[in-house]
């Protein structure tokens, strides 16, 4: 409560005092009478700078995940763009998470060296430069290496945020703080994948020209199986009448071309009930659905060309491949006006700030461990985290968790595409629900694991939300194969994407607890390992559909979920990394 006190101070004019404004009406009081002084002992209110500075660690941590997440959504149109196939797509999507994984401990060192501030924002910058570098491949390699660059800019992002929560939260909301940051990420993830497939429709107008040209038939040896395949019986019709046009038993990219074209020049040809459910996007649904008598030239033809793609998938190049580019050139601009943003509102210490007040300065303080952080002058404890236990059960617990996850940010669209032929923009929102939901897993974990830790200490309020939360991944991956539609499926997914990230903020607590003033070194060291098991997941998990199809991935991903849990149970958040250090963590 406000206590105030109040004096009575009288006053006793001179003829020295020198003339005083005159007083409004209502503070004049009568001069016989003494003045009241009011004199409060109480301190100003808090300003809450701190909710800016994890609202801004919050967009970069939705921007990271954004551009991250984007090229899943358009791999299809990648692959056909550039003309390399799925074992080289996996190595690109591998080669971000590698260089990810390899820069996680230097680039969280370099925050704490030169200041979360300053690293951050040439963090964003750089990320959004390469990303905008992927737009502008023309083969494998400038992929590879595009998202190589992207993986290393972005792998200080994590530590860098913790590094700033450390400084700015108070230690009783550190895991909801932690949670909302994590947050940021997975609806940036969700929004990739749903507004990167609207993005690359909008990006590709009617205008377009819908003539396949001989150089969009990507392989003429996939066509002439595809004219012979009576499966889908739907599409043999469709396939038929191309095959009527190829007279010549010679085939060749310029008479595929020159077949396809023919019957995309004709109004109302390809229009049948089978045309309907061969998975085209909203906008062929919505030409399909007009009476050929009213369509406009360009419709018509869009339509042709768009149920043509579908009858020969693999054989012909999508016309809407056109439009991923621009889009990831897009997101990159939105990455650099990300960066000023931070660079003019985030400050390393809350005292350094000049919104934040006295009062909020000493409520941070106050509720923080007394552990100093890393200096200059303090190296990387690469001996303490190769030979702690407990660390190593930390990182297998992200090394597990990401091999498991890793299939809703670089398979799901594939997965969909082949299993159910579910369109482009329907793709992208399908996939947007795991994440979207996870989201909410994210918020309540972060309650969760303070609650948890509040009641049972760090051991346990750490250990529940990362080991014993992963049987309900383990449960909906194993009964995804058995699910008869994709939304089924999405269902699913989003059942383990949630618990998956209710363990999130107790992993970055987790670091927090255990780290002392190596936070940002500490985790690094964990998400290193963790992303080194995601740079393999795609190379891995490709490999093992190759030989026991989707149902197989399923299989493995539910099987890095058992793993994870039991080492999520055994890692343990009270044992700090620097055991002589002054305070200890609450059992």
């Amino acid at each position: 409560m406000r206590e105030t006190r109040y004096s009575v101070v009288r006053h006793e004019p001179t003829r020295s005092q020198a003339p005083q404004p005159t007083p409004a009406a209502h503070d004049i009081l009568p001069s016989a009478l003494p003045q009241i002084t009011m004199t409060s002992t109480s301190s100003p209110r808090p300003t809450r700078v701190r909710d800016l500075i994890v609202l801004l660690a919050m967009l970069a941590a939705a921007l990271l995940y954004l551009e991250r997440v984007c090229v899943s959504v358009a791999e299809v149109y990648i692959r056909q763009d550039l003309r390399i196939g799925k074992m080289e797509m996996d190595a690109a999507f591998g080669a971000f998470f590698i260089a990810y994984a390899l820069a996680q401990v230097p680039s969280g060192w370099l925050s704490q060296r030169y200041g979360p501030r300053l690293m951050m924002t040439l963090y964003l910058v750089g990320w959004s430069v390469f990303g905008i570098f992927i737009a502008f491949a023309w083969d494998f390699w400038t992929l590879f290496l595009a998202r190589f660059l992207l993986g290393l800019s972005q792998a200080g992002a994590y530590p860098t945020a913790a590094l700033l929560l450390k400084r700015w939260v108070p230690d009783r909301s550190r895991g909801l703080a932690s949670s909302i940051v994590a947050f940021g990420g997975r609806f940036g993830g969700a929004g990739a994948n749903s507004l990167t497939g609207i993005l690359i429709v909008a990006f590709v107008p009617i205008s377009t020209p819908a003539h396949v040209a001989p150089d969009q038939v990507l392989s003429v040896e996939r066509f002439t199986e595809l004219l012979a395949d009576a499966k889908p019986a739907h599409l043999v019709p469709i396939r038929t009448r191309v095959h009527a046009y190829l007279v010549a038993t010679d085939i060749n990219p310029e008479r595929c071309a020159e077949a396809l074209n023919r019957l995309i020049r004709s109004p109302g040809a390809l229009d049948s009930p089978g045309s309907a459910p061969i998975g085209l996007s909203a906008e062929g649904r919505a030409i399909l659905a007009k009476p050929a008598s009213v369509r406009t030239p360009e419709e018509s033809e869009r339509l042709n060309r768009l149920i043509l793609e579908k009858a020969f998938p693999g054989a012909v190049q999508e016309l809407h491949g056109r439009g991923w580019r621009p889009t990831l050139m897009i997101y990159g601009i939105g990455g650099v006006i990300v960066a000023v943003l931070f660079w003019l509102f985030a400050r390393d210490w809350p005292r350094n700030h000049p919104w934040c007040n006295r009062a909020e300065v000493d409520l941070i303080e106050s509720g923080q461990s007394t552990a100093g952080e890393a200096t200059a002058s303090d190296a990387i404890p690469w001996r303490l985290l190769a030979t702690s236990r407990n660390q190593w059960l930390f990182s297998a617990t992200n090394i597990f968790a990401n091999i498991g996850w890793i299939f809703l940010i670089t398979s799901l669209p594939r997965f969909l595409d082949e299993r159910f032929s579910v369109p482009v923009e329907r793709r992208g929102l399908m996939t947007t629900v795991p994440l979207f939901m996870a989201s909410f897993g994210m918020i309540g974990g972060g309650w969760l694991t303070d609650w948890l830790t509040r009641r049972y200490g760090r051991r346990y309020g750490r250990a529940v939300p990362m080991g014993v939360f992963k049987l309900p991944c383990v449960l909906a991956m194993l009964i995804c194969p058995f699910l008869p539609s994709a939304w089924a499926v999405t269902a699913a997914l989003a059942v383990m994407a949630v618990f998956q990230d209710v363990g999130v903020p107790a992993v970055w607590a987790f670091a927090q607890d255990t780290g002392g003033k190596q936070v940002g070194a500490v985790l690094g060291w964990a998400n290193m390992w963790g992303n080194l098991g995601a740079g393999i997941a795609p190379s891995l998990m490709g490999a093992v559909t190759a030989v026991g199809g989707w149902d197989a991935m399923l299989y493995t991903g539910a099987l890095a979920f058992v793993l994870c849990g039991l080492t999520g149970m055994l890692a343990d958040a009270s044992e700090p990394l620097f055991k002589d250090e002054a305070h200890q963590n609450a059992q």
